[in-house]
């Protein structure tokens, strides 16, 4: 019987080129909570960018794997952390602003807003203009907040590599150059031209036995959703991976299940049925790819 659900975010739940997660997924979450199965985020994302993700919609992400597991929550309260070697992440950005090619975000903490975190989304080495340019080409989601500048000296949980060319092709050689310069970290690849950086072994499948413990819940009893690369080692830990039709081929081939396209509210679809089984795995043929 399934106990959690745990689902990434871009190109999974929420569709790449969209700014928010469909209404039929937030009423899908609600119905999971409503007969007692927990649902929580497994994403690179922190809090910051889950607010407008959900509509405000707190309980839709008060537990979870964020941050790629760099942090942990459980009903709202964060119960693990995990920062960046902060001169490692300076000497990145050193040579991304040697590299006009390379950019790097990172995200800085901005204190409270309303009663909820907010940080400082801060890019270096590019212009507003590329950024734009690379977001339109990514379709990815640019948080609010952003601006450019230099990392802080501050606690750093989250940062990415971004490669601005306008083909993907280097990507592999980056990474094993990234590897030999930077060995703190290791950089994982969830679209086709950003790393998520990450301390050197961290990953979204590290912070699943603190989760499950807090939760006391076992591998068995847990469905997990993906896309993409940085999703494999958690499909590789749990009983019941799924990955939508629009993932990348290594997350499919990582996947036990195969559903059908983000934007077709396929994650929803599935929890639906789970929701109304009472926990039995169900996979509704409206599900299935097309």
């Amino acid at each position: 019987m399934i106990k959690l659900v745990l689902c990434d975010m871009d190109g999974t739940l929420k569709p790449f080129g969209r700014d928010r997660v469909s209404g039929r997924s937030v009423r899908a979450i609600h119905e999971l909570r409503a007969v007692g199965i927990q649902f929580g985020p497994a994403t690179g994302r922190e809090a910051v960018d889950l607010y407008p993700f959900f509509g405000g919609d707190e309980s839709c992400f008060a537990t979870g794997i964020l941050a790629n597991g760099k942090q942990v929550y459980v009903d709202g309260e964060l119960v693990l952390e995990r920062p960046l070697d902060l001169p490692a992440l300076k000497r990145l950005e050193a040579y991304c602003l040697d590299n006009p090619d390379f950019a790097l975000v990172v995200y800085a903490p901005a204190g409270e807003k309303c009663g909820r975190p907010t940080a400082d989304v801060i890019l270096s080495g590019t212009t507003e203009r590329e950024v734009e340019a690379y977001g339109q080409r990514a379709g990815l989601t640019v948080s609010e907040g952003r601006r450019l500048g230099h990392v802080p000296d501050a606690k750093i949980v989250t940062a990415g590599f971004a490669y601005m060319g306008e083909s993907a092709e280097p990507m592999g050689a980056i990474r094993n150059e990234l590897r030999e310069r930077f060995p703190e970290f290791d950089f994982v690849r969830p679209s086709p031209q950003f790393f998520d950086v990450l301390p050197r072994g961290w990953n979204k499948a590290t912070a699943l036995a603190p989760l499950l413990e807090h939760l006391g819940i076992t591998r068995d009893e847990v469905a997990f959703f993906g896309d993409s690369e940085n999703d494999v080692a958690l499909m590789g830990e749990v009983a019941h991976s799924f990955a939508v039709s629009n993932a990348s081929t290594v997350a499919r081939s990582a996947a036990r299940y195969h559903i059908g396209d983000a934007a077709d509210d396929s994650v929803a679809k599935v929890m639906e049925a789970i929701a109304r089984s009472g926990g039995a795995l169900e996979i509704p043929e409206a599900a299935l790819p097309r």
